[in-house]
């Protein structure tokens, strides 16, 4: 329809537009995929591209995860639901369609699509810190206003990964130290708000990272690499060991027996087999509620039976933060409550050692403190972590009764609807999720030969292209496979978008080198 150069500057804009947008949600995201695809169309040359595409097979091992979704159709129940998981994951077969029959991109044209996902990622989180001080944000999972913390977790990884592949490369020492700045201010930003799934992700990439560089190195730097890393790797356990040490044991002092009268004289309430403990403090011990709800309106304005601010029941969140402060639920407990003590505890506070800790503190002592009540029994509903158990085991269960095809593709959720149900779950119905492992969806879906295919689809062009393959690509599949094991990524049209877009570009980048290589010893 247009020119050769104006369809090549509409395609430049599309995927260099998509590299910053994909982080602003679905609009964003769809819009430059549509411009792609439409200038595709419009440029014609049918009959090269597919001349292209016809013994290319990279595309149809990338592409063949998207056709066993349209195979997974045949045996739907739910049509609407399978059709709207086809739509999800279009951008599986559109990026290699649009990518492998298209001229490839210079390292100017790379660096300019890598930039503006940088510019996306910070402009994410300026915005992140504004919400969260213009609202007063108690949760802090709440603060990603575009996708769920846990995957913007996975976007600023891919970023740092993509600062550390500049510095790599650029000779300019202003550059690199811009670079680096960048770098410690996501690290601030993952630490400050949190992101513990982040945070845990780029220690891992940290250690992969230094692995590769010693390996290079000759022996004496090998010897003294690996054994600082390993002291390194120590530490992290000593430290988690630490803390768990903390959160698991039991006190043994007086004031965490069970009495059988307040200091009023009122009997406290029977401990029943509830064996939750804040700070190694029994929660059921020593509970009197009538002098609770006698005394507390005498310390905050706020109603006991209503939430808190991080909309949990306040009640609750009374009785956990008093447990952990070794004192008895009951009018005499109350009194030995600060100001301070009361604020925290309307905040939604359930342990006085949160008051003053850091956000990812916090985050690693709640999830062990919370694990433990899980294992004692505890609805882990709300949980983002612990939920994920719980998801497993239904996947597990479905995979057990549909081996080898799955259950098709769009009736994922009714079938975890019904494991659920018959494994007699703890989870709320609104938390009865689907697997949040993209392995175990895959299997679900489409059985051990669904798995096999999707396996092969990530590992075949990593051993045909690996000597052309950037560093970059490697760090971004390390990313995305340690994504599937707590995200099913490929889920949503973020997290497919995101997979898609930068698995399809950078080993389309490889493939042409390959290729380049082959006519050059021609």
């Amino acid at each position: 329809m247009f020119s050769p150069v104006v369809h090549r500057y509409i395609f430049l804009f599309g995927i260099c537009i998509l590299g910053g947008a994909m982080l602003f949600g679905m609009a964003p995201t769809s819009i430059p995929q549509a411009i792609l695809v439409g200038n595709w169309l419009l440029e014609g040359n049918f009959k090269e591209k597919l001349r292209a595409l016809k013994s290319n097979k990279i595309f149809w091992v990338l592409t063949s995860v998207f056709f066993i979704h349209l195979l997974g159709l045949l045996t739907t129940t739910n049509l609407e639901a399978g059709l709207n998981d086809i739509r999800v994951k279009l951008p599986l077969v559109l990026f290699p369609l649009v990518f492998f029959s298209t001229k490839v991109i210079d390292k100017k044209e790379l660096n300019l699509l890598l930039n503006l996902f940088i510019i996306g990622i910070l402009i994410n989180s300026f915005w992140c810190i504004y919400y969260y001080y213009s609202h007063t944000l108690i949760d802090l999972r709440k603060v990603s206003r575009f996708m769920s913390h846990i995957r913007f977790g996975l976007f600023i990884n891919m970023g740092i990964c993509t600062l550390v592949y500049f510095i790599r490369e650029r000779k300019k020492t202003i550059y690199r130290i811009v670079f680096v700045m960048i770098i410690v201010y996501l690290l601030w930003f993952m630490l400050n708000f949190g992101l513990v799934t982040g945070i845990v992700l780029f220690s891992l990439i940290s250690i992969a990272f230094v692995f590769y560089l010693i390996v290079k190195q000759n022996v004496k730097v090998k010897l003294i690499g690996f054994s600082t890393l390993m002291a390194l790797v120590f530490a992290g356990y000593c430290f988690l060991n630490s803390e768990w040490k903390k959160n698991s044991f039991i006190d043994t002092s007086i004031n965490n027996q069970p009495k059988e009268k307040s200091l009023s004289g009122r009997n406290y309430y029977p401990v029943g087999l509830n064996k939750q403990t804040e700070n190694g403090f029994y929660l059921a011990y020593n509970i009197q509620y009538d002098e609770i709800y006698k005394v507390w309106p005498e310390l905050s304005k706020k109603n006991i039976l209503q939430s808190d601010e991080r909309e949990n029941p306040l009640i609750w969140t009374l009785l956990r933060y008093m447990t952990s402060k070794g004192l008895t639920k009951d009018s005499f407990g109350l009194s030995q409550l600060s100001k301070s003590d009361i604020e925290s505890i309307e905040k939604g506070i359930t342990n006085y050692n949160y008051a003053d800790a850091s956000p990812l503190r916090i985050r690693v002592k709640g999830f062990m403190s919370e694990y433990q009540d899980y294992k004692s029994g505890a609805n882990p509903s709300g949980n983002t972590m612990l939920m994920r158990f719980e998801f497993w085991k239904a996947a597990i269960y479905i995979i057990k009764r549909n081996v080898w095809l799955g259950v098709g593709t769009g009736d994922a959720q009714t079938a975890f609807n019904k494991a659920y149900y018959r494994t007699q779950t703890n989870l709320t119905h609104e938390w009865r999720l689907r697997s949040h492992n993209q392995f175990l969806a895959i299997t679900v879906s489409f059985g051990i030969v669904g798995l096999i295919v999707f396996i092969f689809s990530i590992i075949y062009p990593i051993f045909v292209l690996r000597r052309k393959l950037d560093e970059l690509y490697f760090a971004f599949i390390f990313i995305a496979i340690i994504s599937f094991i707590t995200e099913d990524t490929l889920e949503s049209l973020t997290g497919a978008s995101f997979f898609a877009y930068f698995n399809s570009l950078l080993l389309w980048l490889a493939y042409e080198k390959k290729e380049f290589s082959k006519s050059d010893n021609l």
